[in-house]
């Protein structure tokens, strides 16, 4: 298809929807990078008129389409930034992640941590992964902080790729939520894939999606309408802990694209911290367990707020 030009009549059930979020639902062999690359080409077209990314639908248009080539892979650069460094030896580095900070590269180029990592070794990080994912076995979001494991070598890479896979990576999270829990803790559980409305996110499906489960703690802060969450995700799905928690009815504070309310003052940032995690060393067989402190704007939210500023134990 690539190079050609395609005649795309937009159905009526995507009436509304953006004109990426529509060719992302409807050719989804492509990334959103290569898509997003064909938009801003001018070569999606109605009546000879190219679109803009954001154009809503009516249905019904007749798109002349034109896919360019994949993008080729961003490749981190090694740059200098501060790296709060938790635990480090010739097989593993685990750093403590800042807010804000990005692991790899996206769609555009610019600082990153697989890049600061990549200095502060001076090369020395796996490469099984991808020239353009040094190291990473994991990742956090943009906006998420706490421990973030890198793979020096390619048996450490192998190793802890193997053990999150199975699953016998433990983490816990620590997120300050919207509302008051009523439940003390519990599980969360369904099954989540892309959410058919709103392709930016993810969602809790009926049918399709993968089989998740989160096992929570809550300590609510009525006077100030939030809760204090820890919880340990059985599963990796994207954005897990975020999707969970917005079913049941608790968005994480400062996640507007889950559904937590608009405060004034804005929060800068989503809340959620990824507080500890245990691993089997790659080489020794040794259990590795490693925690990060709330970072200052998390404790601050708490220090007005009631009880506990560290996660509660967890089954």
């Amino acid at each position: 298809m690539e190079g050609e030009v395609v005649n795309y009549a937009v159905p009526t059930e995507q009436s509304g929807l953006r004109l990426d979020v529509a060719l992302a639902q409807s050719f989804p062999e492509f990334s959103r990078a290569r898509i997003q690359r064909t938009i801003g080409s001018g070569a999606v077209r109605l009546a000879g008129r190219p679109l803009r990314a954001g154009t809503r639908l009516r249905g019904g248009e007749l798109l002349e389409i034109s896919f360019g080539p994949e993008p080729a892979p961003i490749r981190p650069v090694p740059c200098a930034m501060d790296l709060r460094i938790l635990y480090e030896d010739e097989e593993v580095i685990a750093i403590d992640k800042p807010a804000g900070a990005i692991v790899q590269p996206d769609l555009r180029p610019g600082p990153t941590l697989a890049g600061a990592v990549l200095a502060h070794t001076a090369g020395a990080l796996s490469l099984r992964g991808g020239a353009e994912r040094p190291g990473v076995v994991h990742r956090l979001d943009r906006d998420t902080t706490g421990v973030l494991l890198f793979a020096k070598t390619d048996l450490a890479h192998r190793s802890l790729s193997e053990q999150f896979k199975n699953r016998s990576v433990e983490k816990v999270y620590v997120a300050l939520a919207h509302g008051v829990a009523g439940r003390p803790a519990g599980s969360a559980m369904g099954a989540i894939g892309r959410d058919p409305h709103r392709r930016t996110r993810m969602a809790v499906l009926r049918r399709g999606g993968r089989e998740a489960r989160t096992d929570w703690r809550a300590v609510p802060h009525g006077e100030r309408n939030f809760t204090q969450f820890t919880l340990r995700p059985r599963s990796g799905r994207t954005h897990q802990i975020r999707v969970h928690l917005s079913a049941l009815g608790h968005p994480v504070l400062g996640d507007v694209l889950y559904g937590c309310p608009r405060r004034e003052p804005p929060v800068p940032r989503i809340l959620l911290h990824a507080g500890s995690i245990a691993f089997t060393h790659p080489a020794s067989g040794q259990r590795i367990s490693l925690e990060s402190p709330l970072p200052a704007d998390m404790a601050s939210w708490l220090s007005g707020g009631g009880p506990a500023a560290r996660p509660l134990p967890l089954p």
